[in-house]
């Protein structure tokens, strides 16, 4: 069974780049090129981890993140920005924050790290790895 990872971002270019990474690291990838779309598929689809964009138009990735925060069990975010705010950032609280650009192993590193987070999910990744932290 694959991880199920919801990538939204309003940046085309960027999605297509982090499903392929994603992809060859054996993840199934969800994208979504909106927050209201992103929280539409939050609603709709059973999602190991959300990796969302903080400034887009509209509805913003804090708004992306509240959502997947309140399911239940909660989803692990990852929030990713070029333009921080550190009242977001406060707001954010446990969330993972990712700074654009940023090296793709950085962000499988950050994808491990919330998967781990999740119970469910944390206990089975560190079956799957081995234990190995690379």
């Amino acid at each position: 069974m694959s991880y199920r990872i919801l990538l939204v971002d309003d940046d085309p270019d960027l999605l297509d780049t982090l499903v392929r990474l994603l992809g060859r690291s054996g993840y199934t990838c969800l994208t979504a090129s909106s927050g209201s779309d992103g929280i539409r598929a939050i609603d709709a689809e059973s999602l190991n981890l959300v990796v969302t964009d903080l400034n887009m138009p509209g509805t913003d990735g804090l708004a992306v993140m509240r959502c997947a925060s309140a399911r239940v069990p909660p989803i692990p975010v990852i929030l990713m920005t070029a333009y921080p705010r550190p009242k977001a950032h406060r707001e954010a609280g446990t969330t993972i924050h990712l700074a654009k650009p940023f090296a793709n192993s950085d962000f499988l590193d950050a994808v491990r790290q919330a998967l781990r987070r999740c119970p469910r999910d944390g206990a089975r990744l560190e079956r799957e790895m081995g234990h190995d932290e690379r």
